[in-house]
């Protein structure tokens, strides 16, 4: 870095933005403007009011749908964590690495994630581009691609980013009017801008500088970054990402301005004048004054209403037949004619996998792009701040970490959930051929190893519904405790019918001599009779 500050360095970095934000706050103002407002915006201006609403409720349901493949409202992880060295796990081990899912999957979504998500998926869908950054405290935020300057290699990966935070110089107002002049942004109410730049060393290491006035006033390393830059369309060799509306700007000004001519055109064809016969005998002004249901005096033949209706009535037809065509043009690239659609607060699994695949169908890459660049980066800052707080055991790092330093961890969600209807076919199939087996070979089949697949595959929790070794172990040792006091409960039932035997003969024997034996025969006589 050859310039002086932090500040000059994102003004350079930002040179080469400019007409990316250009063409984003384009696509922004016939879509959503509030998206991303045009430079300068302030709360107290308006924005522009698009003519066509197909391309604002485009984005929306496209975002909706998005986040409805990334983040099924299925309450199971959209990921697995496999060993670091990809063998194959024990079946207790496997029920831990299920709950460890589980586990950070409730803390990762116990916070803000689904609705910064789906303000991120906005951005990308407009914009293209969007930075997620995920606090100490479990929380996201959403930055703006101009609150943020980025560089890439020829091959697309992160070198460095700088992005701004706004420090309030004593004001209470939260409001942050920003402006950008003569190459610097600054605040007018009260604000400073803090200039955050994360970058590769020459360790090829994430270092940190913050800088604010011109001063640094924190440095250091991350060990796992805070953020995720999402991207829609990356192009080779282009440090920013083509949206999804950008592809499609063509048709959306199109609408626009058909929709535009269409309106002005109907309002056109439903004025009217009234037309007075100036060498009649009806007086215009009588005509222009009176009121409706006043007496004048007129004659019929010399008022007539004359309206560009019939004129202009074939080529509004025109235009409307235009605007349906391109609505329906519009809204097929938006999928807002799919009949996948999720109708409801909760999406079954075959819904999702649905979603994914005609997502993928349309959007190409971009989707898995998305899945790939959002949850690998969020689940490795939350497991490290889980490990860091105590929440989960510090070894997983020397266990689950691979050389690079992150977690070996599968998506299984969006497309990728598509594997798993594969895999769970396979594993009925298996079920139905061990059922067929001979006994000597069916009793030497894992059955702990396919009951903790097929209910993984399925959604669900292993540990909620298979029973570990331990489990197992436990419960025979129980059984055999409880088998062991059964039979010494038996033995001691045994030998006290011995010793009652005992005591009887001895009475018996002394009743004989008291009686002469008259009452033990008379005993043996009853015993022989039973």
């Amino acid at each position: 870095m050859y310039e002086k500050t932090i500040a000059e360095r994102f003004n350079k970095l930002d040179g080469l933005r400019r007409a990316k934000l250009e063409r984003a706050r384009h696509c922004s103002y016939l879509t959503i403007p509030s998206v991303f407002p045009p430079e300068g915006y302030s709360d107290d201006m308006s924005l522009n009011k698009p003519y066509s609403s197909v391309a604002s409720r485009g984005v929306t349901a496209m975002a909706s749908r998005v986040l409805h493949a990334l983040l099924p409202l299925d309450d199971s992880p959209f990921f697995r964590f496999n060993l670091k060295g990809g063998e194959e796990p024990s079946v207790d081990t496997q029920v831990y690495l299920n709950n460890l899912s589980y586990q950070v999957y409730k803390k990762l979504t116990s916070q803000n994630l689904r609705e910064t998500l789906f303000q991120a998926l906005q951005h990308c869908i407009i914009v293209g581009d969007v930075l997620i950054v995920e606090e100490d405290d479990y929380t996201f935020r959403n930055i703006r691609l101009d609150h943020y300057v980025a560089r890439r290699n020829v091959n697309g990966d992160l070198l460095e980013i700088i992005y701004l935070e706004f420090v309030a110089k004593g004001s209470d107002d939260p409001s942050i009017d920003l402006e950008y002049t003569s190459g610097t942004y600054h605040s007018k109410t009260g604000y400073d801008v803090e200039y955050n730049r994360i970058y590769k060393d020459d360790n090829d290491e994430w270092a940190v500088q913050k800088e604010l006035n011109g001063d640094i006033i924190e440095s250091g390393k991350y060990d796992v970054l805070p953020l995720a830059v999402l991207r829609w369309n990356s192009i080779a060799g282009e440090p920013y990402a083509r949206s999804h509306c950008e592809d499609l700007i063509g048709d959306i000004e199109t609408l626009e301005n058909y929709t535009e001519a269409m309106i002005e055109g109907m309002a056109a064809s439903s004025t009217f004048w009234m037309a007075v016969d100036p060498s009649g005998i009806t007086d215009i002004d009588d005509v222009g004054v009176a009121e409706n249901g006043q007496w004048i005096a007129a004659r019929r033949e010399d008022i007539e209403a004359i309206s560009p209706a019939a004129t202009m009535s074939p080529q509004v037809q025109a235009i409307s037949a235009a605007v349906q065509y391109m609505r329906q043009e519009l809204g097929k690239s938006f999928l807002l004619d799919s009949a996948s659609m999720p109708q409801g607060d909760r999406v079954t699994a075959t819904a999702v996998r649905k979603i994914g695949q005609e997502l993928e169908n349309v959007l190409g890459g971009a989707f898995s792009a998305i899945a790939r660049d959002l949850f690998i980066p969020i689940l490795n800052r939350t497991v490290y701040l889980m490990v860091d707080d105590g929440s989960i055991d510090p070894r997983l790092y020397e266990q689950f970490f691979n050389e690079e330093g992150n977690l070996n961890v599968e998506i299984v969600t969006g497309l990728q959930a598509l594997n798993r209807e594969s895999d769970l076919q396979k594993l009925m199939q298996l079920g139905e051929m061990v059922r067929n087996l001979p006994p000597e070979s069916l009793a030497t089949f894992k059955w702990s190893e396919f009951t903790n697949a097929l209910v993984s595959t399925l959604g669900f929790n292993p540990a909620n519904w298979v029973r570990s070794e331990d489990e197992i172990a436990k419960e025979q040792q129980e059984q055999q405790q409880q088998q062991a006091q059964m039979q010494m409960q038996q033995s001691i039932m045994q030998q006290a019918g011995g010793v009652a035997g005992n005591i009887a003969q001895q009475a018996a024997t002394q009743d004989l001599e008291q009686t002469g034996g008259q009452g033990v025969a008379e005993t043996l006589q009853g015993l022989q009779g039973v």
